[in-house]
């Protein structure tokens, strides 16, 4: 039993250790992707912001550009009306502004020709064009003067009376109110009747005992009473009573005559113990003994008194 224990704890031990790498490599990875992630997103939405500004400046300027050439499209087909000799402007209305349009028209080649087809006469009179386009609004003039304050005005007719409306529906009756506080006492009522008997109850159980009472007075000496018969002893067989206690030590008895002498060449059997002698005084305390060698190596201990290691959730 303490071998297998010790190889199981062994192998938990091997397999905790093995865990705690992956535990390891696991926290390093996510806490690297973390920071990744911290330091791409406000990144990644500076890029975003920055290609949406310039797409938004790229269509601006798209439209603008677009706008431009709608406007020179048009001062083309102008040009190119002017140059077929549908529209000539006059020089009466030099009261426009001069620009690229009005050189062109002045720069047009006048039909001498004189007559029909809306052509430009000899003497520089032609009919009058298209209006142009609206310039723009001009700016806001000063604000004038105060007018006079105006006449009053007729009163009014008087106020309508307010209809008389009849009401005529039903309420449904509200919630009773809290208890209102108690009132003063009332007189006393008049003694009713005596009513009638009760039934008869039951009989109840028997009291406790009461306490004893004192002591009675002394009673008279009774009479003598009659002489009783003689009594008659009767022996029997009684068993044998338990031993009694050791009783004291007699003296010591009176000593023995002296034996004779021993024969030779016979080997006397041992005598009897001798009583023991007194105690002798304690002798003196012994010096200091030499330092002994050291003993051998015990055994290792084992891990069988040791708790299985605890571990974290998942190891």
């Amino acid at each position: 039993m303490t071998s297998s224990s010790s190889d199981d704890v062994k192998s938990l031990q091997e397999q905790a250790k093995s865990l705690r790498k992956f535990a390891f490599y696991g926290v390093a990875i996510s806490t690297i992707a973390t920071l990744f992630s911290v330091i791409s997103v406000p990144i990644l939405y500076s890029v975003m912001q920055h290609m949406q500004s310039s797409m938004q400046s790229e269509i601006d300027f798209c439209r603008l550009r677009s706008g431009n050439i709608w406007r020179e499209l048009s001062k083309t087909q102008v040009l190119t009306q002017v140059a077929s000799g549908a529209i000539v402007r006059s020089r009466r209305q030099a009261g426009y502004s001069s620009g690229p349009l009005e050189s062109a028209v002045e720069a047009a080649p006048a039909n001498v020709g004189g007559g029909g087809g809306g052509g430009c006469c000899g003497c520089g009179v032609s009919p009058q064009g298209p209006p142009g386009v609206p310039g723009r609004d001009g700016d806001d003039g000063a604000d004038g003067e105060s007018g006079q304050p105006g006449k009053d005005g007729p009163d009014g007719p008087a106020a309508t009376p307010a209809p008389n409306y009849e009401w005529c529906f039903d309420c449904p009756p509200g919630p009773p109110g809290p208890a209102g506080n108690a009132g003063a006492k009332g007189p006393p009522g008049n003694a009713g009747a005596p009513g009638n008997d009760g039934p008869s109850g039951n009989k109840g159980a028997a009291g406790p005992p009461g306490n004893p009472g004192a002591p009675g007075a002394n009673g008279n000496p009774g009479n003598p009473g009659a002489p009783g018969t003689p009594g008659k002893t009767i022996e029997v067989p009684a068993p044998a009573g338990p031993a009694g206690a050791p009783g004291p030590a007699g003296p010591p008895g009176p000593a023995g005559t002296p034996g004779g002498p021993g024969q030779p060449g016979k080997d006397g059997s041992p005598g009897d113990s001798g009583d023991n002698g007194t105690a002798g005084s304690p002798g003196q305390p012994g010096g200091v003994g030499p330092v002994g060698p050291d003993g051998a190596r015990g055994p290792s201990g084992g891990c069988e008194h040791c708790p299985p290691p605890r571990t974290a959730p998942g190891y």
